[in-house]
C-alpha cells in the first residue's frame, strides 16, 4: 500500500510544539507509530502519524497564516490523510487566520474522492475537559468561565474573546452552531444536522463539556468525509483515530523511562500554573531552582549577569541534583518579551547539551528554543505522564534523549514533581 516511502495516516499541524506534542501522542497511545518534527526541517519520515509544529503562535496574522499553507503544501501528501489543525483551547494564536489558510489548502489540494454536491468543511471543537477547558453555546470556557474572564489573559488581548462563532466570521468564514442539545441526541440526528449544516457553512463550530461528547463529535463527523478538515485542541484529536478506524491498539510511557543522569526543567512559561509546580518541585525534591534574572536572559552574552548564569548551571548540574531553570517571576515584564527570553533560556542551556539524563520543558516557544539551540530536529513520541503532559525522545540526534513537555498552563501543583518521579522510575 504504501510503497518505498510511507505517506502518514494523520497529519497534525501545530502552531506550538507543546500543541504539536500533545496531539500527536494521542496517535501514538493508539498504536500509530508517531514523529513530531519541526517545521519543514525534520527530514523524510515513515511515520504513520506525523505531528508538525509551525512555530506560528507569535506571528502577525498574515504570516502566520502564509506558514501554515506552506506547510501543509509540504506535508499533505495524500488527500487520504486525516488533517487535523491544532488549536489552543485558550484561543491563543491565529486561529482564525490559520483556520481559512488550513481550509483553503484542503480545499485545493482534494479533488478525487468528492462526491457530488458534498463540500470540504471543517469541524471545530477546541473543548479540552481534562483540562477544564469547555464549550457551550459556542463560547470557550475555563473552568467555566468565559476565557476572557478567567484571568488568563489581559484585558482586550483576545478580540473575539470566547466567541468561536465570532472569530471564524472575522477570518472571512461562515460558521454553524453543533449545540449540545444536538450533540448529545441521536446519532443519525448529529449526522444528518452536520451533513445540512456543510452545504452553507465553512465551520461547524461544536459545544462539548466532556469526553463522550468529543467521541460522539468525532464519530458523526466522519459523514462528512476523510478530506473534512478537524481542528480543536489535545480533547477531539484524542477520538479521531479510533472513529477514523486508524487506532491499531495502545502504546505505552514505560519504555526507556529511567534515566542515568541529573533532569533539567526549563520553564520558560510564565503562568502562575508552571510557577506553583516549580514551587512544588523545589520543596518536595532535592531539585535545584534557579531563578535566571530578565536582564540576563534578554542580554545574553552581552549582559554583566550571563557568564555567572552559565557557571551556576554548569556547577548545579556537575553535582549530579536535578535542576529547574526558570526566568525570576519576581520581576514583572510585559508578555510581549515572551519569545526573547525563551530565546534566552536556549541559550543560556546550549553547553549543557550533554550533561543531561532527560530534559522537561515548559511552554511551546521555550522547548522550540532548546531544540534549535541543541540542534534537535524531531522527536518520536510514545505516550503521557499525565493528560497533556506528553512522553518522547530525541530521534536522529546524537543520542537517545527522553523529553517530557508541557504547555505552561497545563497540569496541578505537582505535575513537574510527577515528571521527576516518571523518569527517575519512582511513579509506578
Amino acid at each position: 500500500m504504501w510503497g518505498a516511502s510511507r505517506m502518514a495516516l494523520m497529519l497534525v499541524l501545530a502552531d506550538d510544539l507543546t500543541g504539536a506534542a500533545d496531539c500527536g501522542v494521542t496517535c501514538a497511545g493508539h498504536g500509530l507509530e508517531t514523529m513530531l518534527v519541526f517545521g519543514d526541517r525534520g527530514g523524510e519520515s515513515d511515520a504513520e502519524a506525523l505531528a508538525v509544529d509551525a512555530n506560528t503562535r507569535s506571528l502577525g496574522a498574515d504570516e502566520a497564516a502564509a506558514e501554515t499553507g506552506r506547510l501543509l503544501r509540504a506535508h499533505l501528501r495524500s488527500e487520504e490523510t486525516l488533517l487535523y489543525k491544532k488549536i489552543d483551547s485558550t484561543l491563543r494564536g491565529n486561529i482564525g487566520a490559520e483556520l481559512a489558510a488550513t481550509l483553503a489548502v484542503r480545499r485545493a489540494l482534494t479533488r478525487a474522492g468528492i462526491q457530488a454536491g458534498e463540500r470540504i468543511v471543517a469541524v471545530l471543537a477546541p473543548a479540552f475537559p481534562a483540562t477544564g477547558r469547555t464549550t457551550v453555546n459556542g463560547r470557550q470556557l475555563v473552568d467555566g468561565m468565559p476565557i476572557e474572564e478567567s484571568g488568563l489573559f489581559a484585558s482586550g488581548e483576545l478580540a473575539t474573546g470566547s466567541d468561536l462563532a465570532l472569530m471564524v466570521r472575522l477570518a472571512g468564514l461562515q460558521a454553524a452552531l453543533m449545540e449540545l442539545e444536538l450533540v448529545r441526541g441521536a446519532d443519525e440526528t448529529l449526522r444528518t444536522a452536520m451533513k445540512a449544516a456543510a452545504q452553507d457553512a465553512d465551520v461547524l463550530v461544536c459545544d462539548a463539556e466532556t469526553e463522550d461528547d468529543l467521541r460522539r463529535i468525532a464519530e458523526a463527523s466522519m459523514t462528512l468525509g476523510r478530506g473534512t478538515v478537524w481542528a480543536g485542541s489535545g480533547g477531539l484529536a484524542r477520538h479521531l483515530p479510533v472513529a477514523a478506524g486508524l487506532a491499531r491498539g495502545t502504546g505505552s510511557a514505560k519504555e526507556s523511562r529511567r534515566v542515568a543522569g541529573p533532569v533539567l526543567f526549563v520553564v520558560g512559561s510564565g503562568s502562575i500554573v508552571s510557577q506553583r509546580q516549580v514551587e512544588m518541585l523545589g520543596n518536595e525534591s532535592d531539585t535545584i531552582v534557579m531563578k535566571i534574572a530578565a536582564e540576563a536572559l534578554l542580554g545574553g552574552e552581552q549582559s554583566s549577569r550571563w557568564a555567572a548564569a552559565v557557571v551556576e548551571l554548569e556547577g548545579a548540574l556537575g553535582s549530579g541534583r536535578d535542576v529547574a531553570v526558570m526566568p525570576d517571576p519576581d520581576v514583572r515584564i510585559d508578555s510581549a518579551m515572551g519569545p526573547a527570553l525563551s530565546a534566552g533560556l536556549g541559550m543560556l542551556v546550549q553547553s549543557v547539551a550533554d550533561r543531561v539524563g532527560a530534559l522537561v520543558v515548559t511552554g511551546g516557544e521555550t522547548a522550540r528554543a532548546v531544540f534549535e539551540a541543541w540542534g534537535v530536529n524531531r522527536l518520536r513520541l510514545i505516550g503521557e505522564v499525565e493528560s497533556g503532559l506528553p512522553y518522547s525522545v530525541t530521534e536522529g540526534w546524537k543520542r537517545e534523549l527522553p523529553v517530557l513537555t508541557k504547555a505552561g498552563g497545563f497540569g496541578g501543583p505537582q505535575s513537574l514533581l510527577r515528571c521527576r518521579d516518571f523518569l527517575r522510575g519512582s511513579g509506578d
